[in-house]
């Protein structure tokens, strides 16, 4: 290889060490406090009064009630929606869904559009927390039975002359017993406590009817 080949090459990594550094300055800029795009989606959302507003636009469909259901149950699609809109706002924050009807509704359609939204994220709310409880009760069984595996093989050898063949499955058992409950107190089982606040959080919500509800038509109503 030539001199100049070797500067060359010197040149090329010197080039490729720049770009890989501005390259992670730009991703770390992207986590800053001021350019978190969850930061600025969740201040879109917020008003003055401290509540997200979740607007759905219900003026473009005929019915948001499922065709098979006798006006009992929501699209899906309108759920599916909420829950992407809500997905990045902190579990803590007042939440009031806002159907613009364009007036089209009835009172009596609106009641019953309230009432279902109100019982679908109630269910949801109690089938998680059920969920969280089943998993933390199943982790104290688990743990019970690996202690008690643990206690057996340790009794079993200091007191008794025990094949290593079968003693070895004993403690295998009693550490991957000991294991699981850990990974259900503080995995998976703080996974399902997340998942208790954010249907807690879509439960309390307030169902209101009217137009969107919007930073900048706050801003214009001061003005």
């Amino acid at each position: 290889m030539t001199k100049e080949e070797k500067n060359a090459l010197k040149l090329d990594r010197r080039k490729i060490l720049e770009e890989n550094r501005i390259f992670h300055r730009r991703i770390d800029e992207l986590f800053a406090k001021k350019y978190r795009t969850s930061i600025r989606f969740e201040n879109a959302l917020v008003m003055d009064d401290g509540k997200a507003y979740i607007n759905v636009d219900l003026t473009k469909i005929e019915s948001p009630f499922s065709e098979f259901s006798y006006n009992r149950r929501m699209n899906p699609e309108i759920y599916d929606y909420i829950n992407n809109e809500v997905f990045f706002l902190r579990a803590s924050i007042p939440l009031v869904i806002r159907f613009d009807d364009d007036g089209k509704y009835s009172e009596e359609m609106k009641d019953n559009i309230r009432k279902t939204v109100v019982r679908h994220y109630n269910l949801e709310y109690e089938d998680c927390r059920l969920a969280y409880r089943k998993n933390l009760w199943s982790g104290f069984f688990i743990l019970g039975f690996g202690i008690i595996f643990l206690i057996t093989y340790i009794l079993l050898s200091i007191f008794g002359s025990w094949n290593s063949v079968l003693m070895e499955p004993l403690l295998i058992i009693s550490w991957v017993c000991i294991w699981e409950s850990i990974n259900r107190f503080f995995f998976s089982g703080h996974e399902r406590k997340v998942d208790v606040y954010n249907a807690g959080q879509l439960a309390l919500a307030e169902v209101s009817f009217g137009k969107p509800v919007r930073k900048e038509a706050s801003v214009k109503e001061k003005k």
